[in-house]
């Protein structure tokens, strides 16, 4: 897990092919696929080969998103929107990208390809993480200040900046490029979000899945992210696949305020299993529980403890995880079944932990 504003440790523009009904000709409740990128979309400096509008639903296609920025976009005020069985891969940040929106249902899709062009030696160090990247984040989905979302069934895999990222907006808006973020702009929370039954792997990078703020005193609340499926596959050319599932609250006077992780299965992710992180002074996650998750050989890259770990928590000074419930979750090929670090630690129950030559179930400190 990368630090604040980046969840990742690397622009080029898609041509979309035209669609013709039954085979595809653009009709009333299709979203619009352009011949060329469009430019700037939600003033983010990033163009998009498919539009998405209030209502529409995408459904059984292919986007090529070979030289746009990003491959399917969704805006501020296209509510309503199903992505459905569709293919989007070879955009250069984002595959999918919502933001500002609500009612999103992302299923049975396949993003693969995206996100090789976001790591750029000549970009400038981005805040917390120095990554060199002139855009924040960029997830191969990315859901930024949204509310009643479902991202379900979905294969995630080979993207160049991590897997599902769920996160808030505002004058920070983590998916635009870092000369197009407006000081002025509201706090958008992201809230009923529900991630389930995804299989993500080799996301270079990035976490498998995060849910994180990203803007002084942002919000997530009720959040889900349940029956998923992360296998780490090591260090690739394009870095490291991170991995992991996430839950934090990243920047100063923030907070994640209910969040479910359950009935996930995570293994040999570059850092934790399962993370709940409260990073900066005043942050807070409320009421995080873990629990029936099958985790095993994680944090090989010793990212957040000295050796591998199942389940980390994590307060910074000035920062709390306040109520979080770990337990009925199946921990094996750990050094640490749950690594604990912070002033409230976690409630623990029931949990079936084997550990490695010379580790312990627990570690609270």
């Amino acid at each position: 897990m990368l630090r604040s504003r980046s969840r990742t440790t690397s622009t080029v523009v898609l041509s979309a092919l035209p669609v013709v009904a039954a085979l595809g000709l653009v009709t009333p409740g299709t979203a619009q696929a352009a011949t060329a990128c469009t430019p700037d979309v939600g003033g983010t400096g990033l163009s998009a080969a498919v539009v998405a509008h209030a209502g529409q639903t995408i459904s059984g296609r292919d986007v090529d998103a070979t030289g746009c920025d990003i491959g399917i976009y969704v805006g501020a005020g296209a509510d309503h929107v199903i992505i459905r069985s569709t293919t989007v891969h070879d955009s250069g940040f984002q595959g999918i990208f919502a933001e500002k929106t609500s009612w999103l249902k992302i299923s049975d899709s396949t993003v693969t390809g995206n996100g090789y062009g976001t790591i750029d030696p000549s970009a400038p160090p981005l805040p917390g993480s120095g990554v060199h990247s002139y855009v924040g984040q960029a997830f191969a989905i990315s859901v930024f200040g949204v509310s009643h979302a479902t991202i379900s069934g979905n294969q995630v895999y080979d993207n160049g900046r991590g897997g599902i990222g769920v996160m808030d907006n505002g004058p920070f808006d983590p998916g635009a490029l870092m000369s197009h973020q407006n000081p002025a702009a509201p706090l958008v929370p992201s809230s009923w979000v529900k991630v389930s039954d995804n299989t993500t792997w080799n996301n270079a990078n990035g976490c498998g899945v995060v849910a994180a703020t990203q803007n002084v005193g942002g919000s997530l609340s009720d959040i889900t992210i349940r029956g998923n499926s992360i296998h780490g596959i090591g260090f690739q050319p394009a870095g490291p696949d991170i991995g992991g599932i996430v839950v934090a609250a990243d920047l100063p006077g923030s907070t994640v305020n209910g969040a479910d992780v359950s009935k996930n299965t995570v293994r040999d992710s570059f850092e934790g299993g399962l993370i709940v992180n409260a990073e900066a002074p005043g942050s807070k996650t409320i009421g995080v529980r873990l629990y029936d998750n099958v985790l095993s050989g994680n944090n090989v890259g010793f990212l957040e403890a000295p050796n591998t770990v199942g389940i980390i928590t994590n307060a910074a000074p000035g920062a709390m995880n306040e109520g979080t419930q770990i337990y009925h979750n199946h921990i094996s090929g750990q050094f640490w079944g749950v690594w604990s670090r912070g002033d409230l630690p976690p409630s623990l129950s029931r949990n079936d932990i084997t550990v490695t030559t010379g580790g312990m179930p627990v570690s609270l400190s």
